[in-house]
């Protein structure tokens, strides 16, 4: 089963990839790259920082966190602009969580959020 849709967006800050499905929203933010490893291992060198290599070295998985959030518990959607970007916010319980996005998706991924949620 294929999601509804598929962006890239901004959340708390960071990038993320964000998969609208029928009964849910979840998105995930990558983690570290392999050149940040390998930087962070030549300052551990650089500065002998055995503090910094051992975190350095330790397997990074190429999601740094997934999150999810159930249609059910969506209350409400809006959009705003919000400088280059325009902010769809999804409220759930005292939880807002704004997706940045283009201002030409925005109104796309507002109305298939709204309408999930009215059934």
């Amino acid at each position: 089963m294929e999601p509804l849709a598929r962006f890239e967006s901004h959340v708390a800050g960071r990038n993320a990839r964000v998969a609208i499905w029928p009964d849910r929203i979840e998105w995930s933010q990558p983690g570290r790259t392999m050149v940040a490893n390998v930087l962070l291992v030549i300052l551990a060198v650089y500065t002998v920082g055995l503090a910094l290599l051992v975190p350095a070295l330790r397997p990074r998985f190429k999601e740094r966190s997934r999150q999810m959030l159930a249609m059910k518990a969506v209350q409400s959607v809006a959009a705003q602009r919000d400088g280059l970007h325009t902010a769809v916010a999804v409220v759930a319980g005292a939880t807002t969580i704004a997706f940045r996005v283009p201002h030409a998706d925005a109104p796309r991924i507002e109305a298939l959020i709204r309408d999930l949620v009215l059934g």
